[in-house]
């Protein structure tokens, strides 16, 4: 398997745009905290979503099988083994809760009847006490996973189907927790029964597109073989990340008609905040890049047996993912509406800096990830 030119060509960089976006960072951390620690949050859910959505792959090809998943199985390790990285980055913001949450140190007596009732779960210590808890399921989680789909020669012992249910089942409830925790609590008003399952969708599609990016990179999969006769392995990728973008698209649509069907001020407040003051403009986008274009471009086969075409059509939709978790994200967070200011670019580069680094790191050498796995246990 072929791999990148290591480190020179994208390692430094990498590290030299996180270590000035952390600089930076924590200058707006004095300036302007709040918008400091938006930015960051929109970012470090986009990011810890990445590993969360390999592993869910992982398990759920390890249940199915297919040449898709054996193909996507070295970069989805790699990102997977990412996941301490996407934990820590949730500190900053533990740290100053009440900068992100309405709910965290205001007067009860002042806050909507809906809120209130929800009081008893939206209280600090019980929220950080389902973080990490959820952290340390997702680290068990991602220590077995990345076992079970080592090298044959690297692994210590093979993931059965029963072991990959079960922890599709752990793993669905953390993520539930995640989703209202981190992204519904931010407008507590707000309800939604089938968010977690949008969240979760949404990761899978951002974590398969960057395999199929880092994948495509680095072998001529439009040029081997696929699951079936006269069907290449570029063809299979791009088709399981066709159904993934189809279901986040389907329950996308679905959460909007229940909604707007329901006409209840404090759940339809939730899209008329994100289709004004210029956020209408990033929705359009990000449906342009997760949805029309690549569904189109999917459509046609000459597309998914060429290398450009893999490399663009994981881009786009890798770019229309991280689209997705700012306008989910980011609105409740801004009084200003829809700009990108320099904490946000910041925290961009800082974090993802670092994450990327983190990647490249493992990527570049996948026998480090057994060196992490170690590490863990003995941690």
């Amino acid at each position: 398997m072929r791999h990148f030119a290591w480190p020179d060509g994208v390692f430094a960089p990498m590290v030299v745009a996180a270590a000035a976006g952390l600089l930076l960072c924590g200058i707006g951390l004095f300036l302007n905290p709040q918008a400091t620690l938006a930015g960051w949050l929109t970012t470090a859910l986009f990011l810890l979503g990445l590993p969360l959505g390999a592993m869910t792959v992982l398990m759920v090809h390890g249940l199915t099988g297919g040449r898709w998943g054996d193909a996507l199985r070295p970069p989805l390790r790699a990102i997977v083994a990412t996941l301490p990285v996407g934990l820590l980055l949730f500190l900053p913001v533990l740290a100053r809760l009440d900068l992100v949450f309405p709910w965290v140190g205001a007067d009860p007596a002042m806050l909507p009847e809906a809120v209130r009732q929800k009081l008893a779960y939206l209280n600090v210590p019980f929220f950080i006490g389902r973080f990490l808890m959820c952290a340390l399921a997702w680290l068990v989680l991602a220590w077995l996973v990345v076992g079970w789909t080592a090298p044959e020669g690297d692994r210590s012992s093979r993931g059965t189907a029963t072991g990959y249910a079960i922890g599709l089942i752990v793993h669905g409830l953390a993520a539930t927790v995640l989703a209202i925790d981190w992204m519904l609590s931010i407008e507590p008003e707000f309800t939604s029964t089938i968010y977690a399952l949008l969240e979760a969708a949404a990761e899978v599609v951002g974590a398969c597109a960057l395999a199929l990016v880092v994948l495509a990179a680095s072998r001529a999969i439009e040029t081997m073989p696929g699951g079936e006769e006269d069907v290449a392995l570029g063809e299979d990728v791009a088709n399981m990340l066709f159904g993934f973008m189809l279901m986040w698209t389907y329950l996308s649509f679905m959460q909007w008609l229940i909604v707007w069907a329901g006409d209840l001020p404090e759940e339809i407040h939730w899209y008329v905040l994100r289709g004004r003051n210029g956020w209408q403009y990033l929705l359009w986008l990000l449906i342009a890049l997760q949805f029309v274009v690549p569904f189109f471009a999917f459509l046609i086969r000459s597309v998914k047996r060429s290398h450009r075409g893999l490399l663009g059509l994981g881009a786009v939709v890798l770019a229309g993912h991280f689209l997705d978790v700012v306008w989910r994200v980011r609105p409740s967070l801004s009084a200003a509406g829809a700009q990108v200011s320099w904490p946000d670019l910041a925290a961009f580069a800082g974090a993802g800096g670092a994450w990327c680094a983190c990647f490249l790191y493992l990527w570049a050498r996948p026998d480090r990830i057994a060196v992490w796995r170690r590490r863990l246990v003995r941690g």
